[in-house]
């Protein structure tokens, strides 16, 4: 960017002159005091949009009414500056511009086989497409078979299919029957609820009603199985009415009575 002093000096006591005064980002002025500014290194030209500037020149040497000649001095100056961006532009050492050169090369192959794949899809998508352009010939028709055939042989097929295969005991496939665990059922739990309250009376905690589970290799799951139908023996009861369920702590263990005698105990309260 130019200083206040250089605009006041380019301007003091300088005669109008018929130069095309451009105007970008960083700059505003005639061609010439751009280009002595850029030669003084006061206006670095690597960061002005050299675009622009060509745009706004050409159309400046488009609707000049100058001489000739002069707009030949325009070229000549155009001509400074962008040899000087473009020196500016030039690799610092020969490593440098031979990466530059490899660099194009690469870009260059790349933009030749883009060019060269485009043109391949384009020559594929003119191609007629199956299903659309053109279609496959149609499937050969399957011989119908008359009606009574389709019967017999329905009918001897179902007729396999009850008697069975003979094959005898040593071409017998042997079925894996896996043994299902022996756990303890709701039923086998309501059954000793109503056992043990007989021989408890006042209740007791639900852990009391659980089965004696002996050591097995299945000894866990026998035990949830267990426990889980124990409780759901429980609700069914309760349910019922035959027996009352409760718990005096969250978590805590329940308590399981019969649901008569503590209905008489309550009844026989006196009243506060």
């Amino acid at each position: 960017m130019a200083d206040a002093e250089d605009w006041e000096r380019a301007g003091e006591g300088a005669p109008a002159r018929d130069v095309p005064v451009l105007s970008v980002d960083g700059f505003e002025g005639p061609l010439d005091f751009l280009l002595e500014m850029v030669r003084r290194q006061r206006i670095d030209i690597g960061r002005l949009a050299i675009l622009p500037l060509i745009d706004q020149f050409v159309a400046a040497l488009a609707a000049a009414r100058v001489p000739i000649e002069r707009q030949a001095e325009w070229v000549v100056m155009a001509s400074w500056l962008v040899q000087l961006r473009a020196q500016l532009l030039m690799p610092a050492s020969p490593a440098e511009a031979a990466q530059a050169e490899d660099e194009a090369s690469r870009r260059l192959a790349q933009l030749e086989a883009l060019g060269f794949i485009r043109a391949a899809a384009a020559w594929l998508s003119k191609r007629p497409q199956l299903g659309v352009d053109v279609f496959a010939r149609g499937a050969p028709e399957i011989p119908i078979q008359p009606r009574g055939e389709l019967i017999v042989g329905f009918l001897e097929a179902v007729l396999v299919m009850l008697e069975g295969r003979r094959e005898s005991p040593a071409e017998t496939v042997p079925v894996y029957r896996p043994a299902p665990p022996t756990i303890w059922r709701v039923p086998d739990a309501l059954q000793r609820i109503r056992t043990l309250l007989e021989r408890v009376g006042e209740g007791a905690v639900l852990w009391r009603f659980l089965p004696a589970v002996p050591d097995s290799p299945q000894r866990c799951l026998k035990l949830r199985a267990g426990v889980a139908s124990t409780f759901v023996a429980g609700l069914e009861l309760a349910r019922d009415g035959a027996v009352r369920l409760d718990q005096t702590s969250p978590f805590g263990a329940i308590l399981l009575r019969p649901a008569e005698r503590t209905t008489a105990r309550e009844t026989a309260r006196p009243a506060a």
